[in-house]
């Protein structure tokens, strides 16, 4: 089976998107297509598969698997890939995205695309969990953020996997080790859920920002620098809801020979 794609990233949190709006597959298992699809060495390679359909209750529907064919229920970087894809389709100054955590809409901001990723919450702060001490966030997804961070040594490396899987959280989780430069710009690594290592995550640097807001140690507009490139993070304290900003690109498009 031949599967149309198209090849995006966002600070380099990479994705194979698959457009059913001009695209009608007839795939039973993602789960098999994405650990397959985004293989590093023997597919096109991605940390993660999108799939964007229509669907009568938004603008579109976005569903993501992981690079190992879990589901994720949330990704700010896919969502800002998808609405750089939908706003160009129609032509809009706005639109609306389905995900599995909520209705977020999304707006073209200059060369960015700006997402409204809802709300976040302090599940349990100063949590100490193997000799660190963070902040369990959800927002939409669990992040667990480690402030002061030595990020030179690659904490997120050498802990990252024994963070994600530890028993003390009531899932697995993506892990954030941050150095706050200024109450206006902070420097983090990542460690994603079910991915690994990765360039950016759009709701990993959200929730960062959004800890450090309720902390005291940060502005309620901040730039983030992540190891693929720069987002801003703008909370607005009147709504609660938290703004993600940055550029996107559409690498290449192409179709997928998959054998099952």
């Amino acid at each position: 089976m031949l599967v149309p794609f198209i090849k995006m990233h966002a600070q380099g949190n990479d994705f194979v998107v698959i457009d059913f709006f001009a695209n009608d597959l007839d795939v039973s298992n993602f789960e098999v297509l994405a650990a397959a699809i985004c293989a590093r060495h023997f597919g096109v390679g991605a940390d993660g598969l999108v799939l964007m359909k229509p669907t009568a209750q938004a603008d579109a529907r976005m569903k993501i698997y992981n690079s190992d064919g879990s589901c994720a229920e949330m990704c700010g970087s896919a969502l800002r890939c998808v609405a750089s894809l939908l706003l160009k389709r129609f032509r809009s100054k706005t639109v609306s995205i389905l995900t599995d955590s909520g209705l977020k809409t999304a707006t073209a901001d200059d060369e960015n695309i700006k997402v409204n990723l809802g709300q976040a919450a302090i599940v349990q702060e100063d949590m100490q969990v193997e000799g660190f001490k963070g902040d369990l966030v959800d927002i939409g997804n669990p992040h667990f953020i480690i402030f002061g961070a030595d990020l030179d040594h690659d904490p997120h490396l050498k802990y990252g996997a024994m963070l994600e899987h530890h028993p003390i959280f009531p899932t697995s989780v993506n892990v954030h080790f941050v150095k706050i430069l200024d109450r206006q710009n902070i420097r983090i690594k990542i460690w994603e859920n079910a991915v690994g290592a990765t360039l950016a995550c759009g709701t990993g640097a959200a929730s960062t920002v959004f800890a450090g807001i309720q902390k005291g140690l940060l502005d309620n507009k901040v730039r983030v620098d992540l190891p693929g490139g720069v987002v801003n993070i703008r909370y607005e304290e009147q709504s609660g809801d938290i703004y993600l900003i940055g550029p996107v690109s559409e690498v290449f498009v192409g179709k997928y020979q998959w054998k099952i």
